[in-house]
């Protein structure tokens, strides 16, 4: 393969290693920070930091061996493995997504509906589902069924597509809430006149809603490649698009910690508490 794709899989595949991690030691180290939004967040980051340290690196080592092939023993526990990593990662990403959906469209129920128990729940629900999934996926491979790759096709459409309808569909809600919001507020500074502070909510909230719109895009423009192949694939053609979907897959698991975690109040403090105590 082209030395390019090798350097920038590598370097997005680092990146995204060292900002998942950072996320995960900086939550679990600190008390104050073991809430329940970001038990969804260090959920997210164990799946995401699994996604950059599978996406790249086995294809490197396995482009050097002599008898490495996909359709090996190896290759076949590999693809597996990720197919469940990446996967968890997008089931734990609409995890999070349902958790802030709560918290926006009903917020009064949030206190009764996300318990500890129900949190916990969720998360291992998050992960149980893509695991029985992969599951399904390997019986059908060993069992010597006519058309199992169709099929195993079919399965991998079915659960890309549901994945993002769900995605949209809560973000779309907590859109329409934020759009409601703002104008109300707006109708509230004709009639109060408080322009300056109704101006800065609405920065913020126009913020936050472009950076989830990012996340949203990246998210789905990868689903869509996922999506295209699982098409190929059940049509009977090949899907030769490792050189663009791999770098997406590693940039859509590196900027999620970003969007949900750096700019997240309280991690975003104690990032800032940690950086001014070492420049001291």
């Amino acid at each position: 393969m082209e030395t390019w794709f090798w350097v920038l899989g590598w370097f997005l595949s680092i990146l995204t290693m060292v900002v998942n991690g950072f996320v995960i030691f900086l939550v679990c180290s600190k008390r104050q920070l073991r809430t329940k939004t970001n038990t969804f967040i260090v959920s997210l980051a164990v799946a995401d930091f699994g996604v950059g340290m599978l996406a790249v690196p086995p294809r490197f080592f396995c482009s050097l061996a002599t008898e490495c092939t996909p359709r090996s023993k190896e290759g076949l526990i590999v693809k597996f493995v990720k197919v469940f990593i990446v996967y968890t990662s997008g089931t734990n990403l609409v995890g999070l997504v349902l958790e802030r959906y709560v918290a926006v469209v009903k917020p009064l129920k949030y206190l009764t509906f996300m318990k500890r128990r129900r949190v916990i729940q969720m998360v291992l629900t998050s992960w149980g589902i893509p695991f029985l999934f992969t599951l399904t996926l390997v019986s059908i491979k060993l069992s010597a069924i006519d058309r199992a790759k169709t099929i195993s096709s079919y399965l991998y459409l079915l659960f890309e597509v549901i994945l993002c309808v769900i995605l949209i569909f809560f973000l779309a809600s907590m859109f329409f809430v934020v759009y409601n919001l703002n104008s109300r507020d707006r109708n509230l500074a004709k009639q109060l006149r408080f322009n300056q502070l109704v101006t800065r909510a609405k920065t913020q909230n126009t913020a936050a809603v472009k950076w989830v719109a990012l996340i949203t895009c990246v998210f789905l423009s990868y689903y869509g490649i996922m999506m295209r192949c699982s098409l190929l694939y059940i049509t009977g053609q090949s899907c030769e698009d490792f050189y663009f979907k791999t770098p997406l897959r590693v940039i859509n698991s590196g900027i999620n910690p970003i969007a949900y975690a750096f700019f997240k109040r309280d991690i975003k403090q104690e990032c800032k508490r940690l950086l001014f105590k070492r420049r001291r």
